[in-house]
């Protein structure tokens, strides 16, 4: 007498779960994604776009009493920009917060510029440090 025994496999026997939790985890995903595409979106515009940023870091570059409390600026690295905050508040406008370095000190710069016929125009360029607390504003809003 041969005694046959059905052995399933290993994906016959857990299946059920295994899709299960798939599909809980894809779920969770999509849900940081959806809460998460807003500020992946406008740092991405900001990647596709630096001028926003570069210019105003020019700008700042160039200001003596940045140069007085910060030392020599170095270059806005994507860290910078990632560890800050972007926002494109309506089409055209952005609000940008990113932290810049110096050789005596480091600081937040923020920028408000409005897009106009593809260049920037900048209400506001503001350096802000900690230790000691100080503002400097290279252009002001009028």
């Amino acid at each position: 007498m041969t005694d046959y025994i059905d052995k399933k496999s290993w994906w016959r026997k857990n299946r059920s779960w295994v899709l299960g939790l798939l599909a809980l985890i894809s779920g969770f995903v999509m849900t940081i994604l959806v809460l998460l595409g807003k500020p992946i979106g406008d740092f991405t515009k900001a990647m596709v776009d630096p001028s926003v940023y570069d210019n105003a870091f020019d700008m700042v570059q160039d200001d003596e009493r940045v140069i007085e409390l910060l030392g020599e600026v170095q270059p806005i690295s994507v860290f910078e920009l990632l560890e800050g905050e972007v926002r494109y508040a309506e089409e055209g406008k952005a609000i940008i917060t990113v932290g810049i370095k110096g050789s005596k000190q480091k600081g937040k710069m923020d920028v408000v510029a409005n897009k106009r016929n593809d260049s920037w125009q900048y209400q506001t360029i503001r350096i802000r440090t900690k230790k000691p607390k100080k503002t400097i504003e290279v252009l002001e809003s009028k």
